[in-house]
């Protein structure tokens, strides 16, 4: 038989009492909207946790912080709290929340204007997506479609084109040939043949695309404009 664990000290004890607190006080103020409150309860907490080693209750918090600091548009505050919560996730096991923390750091270095830093972290959020979730699986055709509209940008559309259509085959084989997602995905692929020059197979692209998206009326009305306008314009 294994020997029982020795009790923590007192004052540990207390400190995870007092970080457990904060958390849930920062959640209440986010609750009734009071962000500036709610970070500063969540800093308290994080610190403390980090402090004592927790790194899944830590990587918690600190994606809270990171989601509210990029709705208040404080995009330095929150990439640095989305890399802190990767590492966080990644420390403690967690595997399948690393992705998407990479995924968001990712995209506001791509909103800042860093695309090579971007696309750095969307590939290493890809492998992280293809790891843990399987190569067939919604998390990874997104963050695939962001390394691709990444490359796009950065004019390597041979790599944007095969993520394009590496998230067209995982929605098609997850939704079906009629899902919106996988018109967005074709409208992606139509842009980039446009961009090559190939406006036959652009328009082809286009017109697939928008019969899916016609259908859903109600969704991504800005993305239907923009293709219906580049198809208009071949």
């Amino acid at each position: 038989m294994a020997p029982a664990a020795s009790p923590e000290p007192p004052e540990f004890v207390a400190r995870d009492k007092a970080a457990l607190s904060m958390e849930v006080a920062g959640d209440k103020a986010s609750s009734r909207g009071d962000e500036r409150e709610a970070l500063s309860c969540w800093a308290e907490a994080l610190e403390i946790l980090t402090s004592r080693a927790r790194s899944a209750e830590a990587a918690r918090v600190a994606s809270k912080m990171a989601m509210t600091e990029e709705n208040l548009g404080e995009a330095e505050s929150a990439c640095v709290h989305y890399a802190q919560a990767a590492d966080l996730y990644k420390l403690a096991g967690d595997l399948h929340r690393v992705p998407m923390c990479l995924n968001n750091l990712a995209m506001l270095r791509k909103l800042s204007g860093e695309l090579e830093e971007a696309a750095v972290l969307l590939n290493r959020a890809l492998e992280e997506a293809s790891r843990c979730h399987g190569a067939v699986h919604g998390e990874t055709a997104l963050i695939a479609t962001n390394l691709g509209a990444v490359l796009c940008e950065c004019d390597d559309l041979l790599g944007a084109e095969q993520r394009h259509m590496q998230a067209l085959g995982i929605r098609e084989q997850l939704f079906g040939p009629n899902h919106p997602e996988v018109g967005l995905s074709l409208g992606h692929i139509a842009v980039i043949h446009q961009m090559r020059g190939d406006h036959e197979r652009a328009r082809s692209f286009y017109t697939a695309a928008l019969e899916i998206l016609d259908q859903f009326p109600r969704l991504h009305e800005a993305e239907r404009s923009i293709l219906r306008e580049n198809l208009e314009g071949l």
